[in-house]
């Protein structure tokens, strides 16, 4: 694999830098496109709505990791997220198509089942809440990441022997200011969009090269999580407490175990979390 030419979208970002570095450390050639110039490789400046831009940069690759998105619909009008982040994937699944390139990865989101930025309250069927669970977003943002879900599904019956996996994140958080984001999250357990979850990006950005080295044929979606919520109180406490309606919980749920399950990344892809939301090793 390491002799591989990988395009990074979005490679100036949090999460698509941290990629660019993990491929670097494993021998990839890396190619980065954004809107902004990455530190590390070599940028395309590059609007992904433009499918004759993407097309073009995609040109004389193997494989495309998509993080290039609008990451949370806070700072735009719903309908400028929705169709960005819409747009954007189908023009980098049309363009590898049009291009032979069968492996690519998305940048999907735990947003996809509907919790994280819902306009009206509604719970999870059971908990821990894993991949086989329904996605019912109703937001711009989580809606665009179903519908890039769903376009992944398309272009695999379009093209069976395209690899194609989305990675469900969680809530990332960075190096830089994780800590003290959480921290403030500790504090405010009732505004939780993510069920007291997170994954550090750097773990992150390991599950995307994971992603990248599974070819088989079709289309997978994985929930990317670290193990454990980042509050001290039992997971099952406080759903209890905020998601009272549920009453489905697996076998032997407990403890400070993470109310997002990503056992099926750990089984398929090899995706262990290394870091805690403190930045200390996980056990």
């Amino acid at each position: 694999m390491a002799d591989q030419k990988v395009l990074v979208t979005g490679s100036s970002g949090r999460i698509g830098a941290m990629i660019a570095r993990e491929l670097l450390d494993h021998g990839y050639e890396v190619t980065g496109a954004d809107l902004t110039r990455s530190r590390d490789v070599r940028t395309y400046i590059t609007d992904t709505s433009d499918l004759g831009q993407v097309t073009s940069i995609m040109a004389g690759h193997d494989a495309v990791i998509h993080m290039a998105a609008i990451p949370s619909p806070a700072s735009h009008p719903p309908e400028v997220v929705y169709q960005t982040n819409t747009i954007s994937t189908f023009n980098v699944l049309q363009a590898a198509t049009m291009l032979g390139i069968n492996k690519v990865v998305l940048a999907s989101s735990l947003s996809a089942f509907g919790y994280s930025w819902r306009h009206r309250h509604f719970e999870p069927l059971y908990m821990p809440l894993d991949d086989a669970h329904p996605m019912l977003s109703q937001d711009a943002y989580g809606l665009s990441k179903m519908v890039g879900e769903v376009l992944a599904d398309g272009f695999v019956r379009r093209t069976p022997s395209m690899s194609i996996t989305s990675l469900r994140f969680t809530l990332v958080v960075s190096v830089e200011d994780g800590k003290r984001a959480i921290e403030w999250m500790r504090s405010r357990p009732h505004d939780s969009n993510s069920f007291w979850t997170y994954v550090d990006v750097r773990d992150a950005a390991v599950a995307s090269r994971l992603a990248l080295e599974y070819t088989e044929p079709g289309h997978q979606a994985f929930l990317i999580a670290a193990p454990n919520s980042y509050m001290d109180e039992p997971t099952i406490d406080l759903i209890k407490q905020y998601y009272p309606e549920v009453t489905r919980f697996s076998e032997g749920f407990g403890g400070q175990q993470a109310a997002v399950d990503s056992s099926y990344a750990e089984g398929v892809l090899g995706f262990k979390a290394k870091y805690n939301w403190d930045q200390s090793l996980l056990p």
